[in-house]
């Protein structure tokens, strides 16, 4: 196993980290599907309000791959659906049932899961609605059933703030993980590269099969998939496709293999300085965040974020989680502008550099909310997004050349190999105050529609 030392990133010392201390959700009323999870496909639906459907059954499916469904994490009625803009559906509400149904996909043992067909397995993931879990690389879309990517990765050392730990993860439920990944690799003919933490303790991390085992250490973003794909399998064009997906996704896919059944729980962290108890949760799929919450008391005052604080998205507590997200912050919410804070000594102030005196202090997280301390101004190249970019990229030269939109300088420059997340701490550093995150994004999909 070979070990890859990264030096530059940051963890950010956020007050509020989850216990390892695991807790059920409960049950709910309601789930909602946010077709907005899935980037890059167009999809169409299969159902009307007032239908009955079973957890597992189809809801949509994809216009330019019809035999790619998406299907209802619960048994229950459509309740509503809720169009926008040019009919574009923004959300279906499932009212569940007070017991489950399931829809009967295929059974199979652990041996004979070994010698499976590509075929069948691309089939039973599209049929059950998990495929959508399978997402590629450039772009970060769903991945594309058509096509056989050059590798697969699996992130089993996320570093973002608040993120599960594997170990911990792995030692509340590790059915179906190896299963998954003789899944993937039988899918795909292709090395399935498994990327753990230079400290991981679980036996089944250090002694699994069908993988190629290879351990990262360093600060964040050092747990992104992106980064494991820079440094093992560098993405060169835009035809030069990379699978990835979680550590519990691929559990899913084995337990839907071992059972037959759609799975449709998974683990959460609860973190951050404005709720009650920060803990892991076992929830349901589309849950809402506020029956997450229903019994953990957070400040009224507070911005829920679906996914970790420096990638994830606003929600409110009618609003589910994100499919693919497995953390739900809590941050204060503020807005004040402190009254000639630019000549305070920034005792309580967070400081990535040695600007303030708190850098003294440890940097405790104290001061960490939701304000900009500043406003946007001009590029200011002081080395502080090159300072926690891992990457073999030249990032302030890239930005410029994504707003003065040129495609030949960005592909030069390594658009393909980006991702908005692995930028998404050069933002938080960033003396301009640009959304650097949102510009990448920007960058991929012109590329993406114009290239």
């Amino acid at each position: 196993m070979d070990v890859i030392r990264l030096k530059k990133g940051h963890d950010l010392a956020l007050q509020g980290q989850p216990e390892k201390q695991l807790f059920s959700a409960g049950r709910s009323t309601l789930l909602k599907i946010r077709p907005a999870d899935f980037r890059g496909v167009k999809l169409k639906l299969m159902v009307k309000e007032g239908d009955h459907v079973r957890t597992g059954a189809p809801v949509l499916y994809s216009k330019t791959h019809p035999d790619l469904f998406f299907t209802s994490p619960g048994s229950g009625r459509i309740s509503r659906i809720v169009s926008g803009e040019r009919r574009v559906i923004n959300e279906i509400v499932i009212d569940l049932d007070k017991t489950d149904s399931f829809e009967a996909f295929e059974r199979f043992n652990e041996q004979s899961i070994a010698s499976l067909s590509s075929e069948r397995i691309k089939g039973q993931l599209l049929r059950s609605g998990l495929w959508p879990a399978i997402r590629q690389r450039p772009f970060s879309t769903v991945a594309n059933p058509d096509i056989v990517p050059k590798a697969v990765f699996v992130s089993a050392m996320p570093t973002a703030p608040f993120a599960p730990d594997t170990d911990y993860l792995l030692e509340q439920d590790d059915r179906g993980f190896q299963s998954g990944l003789s899944v993937l690799k039988n899918l795909t003919g292709r090395p399935v590269h498994l990327v753990i933490g230079r400290n991981a303790s679980h036996p089944l991390l250090t002694s699994v099969k069908d993988v190629v085992l290879h351990a990262f250490t360093g600060p964040h973003p050092a747990g992104n998939v992106g980064i494991h794909i820079h440094h093992i399998a560098p993405i060169r064009n835009r035809d030069d496709s990379v699978w990835y997906l979680s550590l519990q996704d691929v559990s899913r896919i084995g337990k839907l293999f071992l059972t037959g059944k759609y799975p449709v729980e998974k683990i959460i962290t609860v973190g951050g300085s404005s709720v009650e108890k920060r803990l892991y949760m076992k929830v349901r799929q589309g849950m809402m965040l506020g029956d997450i919450l229903r019994d953990n008391r957070y400040d009224e005052n507070s911005r829920l974020i679906s996914g970790d604080v420096l990638t994830g998205e606003i929600r409110m507590p009618e609003e589910p989680l994100g499919f693919y997200h497995e953390i739900l912050s809590v941050i204060p919410e503020n807005s004040d502008r402190p009254f000639i804070g630019w000549l305070r000594p920034g005792l309580r102030n967070y400081s990535v550099s040695n600007l303030f005196l708190s850098r003294l202090l440890n940097n405790r997280g104290a001061g960490l909310d939701t304000r900009m301390h500043g406003s946007p101004r001009v590029i200011i190249p002081f080395g502080n997004i090159e300072s926690v970019l891992p990457m073999d990229i030249l990032p302030t030269f890239l930005i410029k050349m994504i707003i003065a939109r040129d495609i030949d300088e960005m592909e030069k420059l390594g658009i393909y190999e980006c991702d908005p997340e692995d930028f998404a701490l050069c933002s938080f550093v960033d003396a301009s105050k640009m959304e650097i995150s949102e510009i990448i994004r920007e960058g991929l999909e012109y590329v993406e529609k114009n290239g």
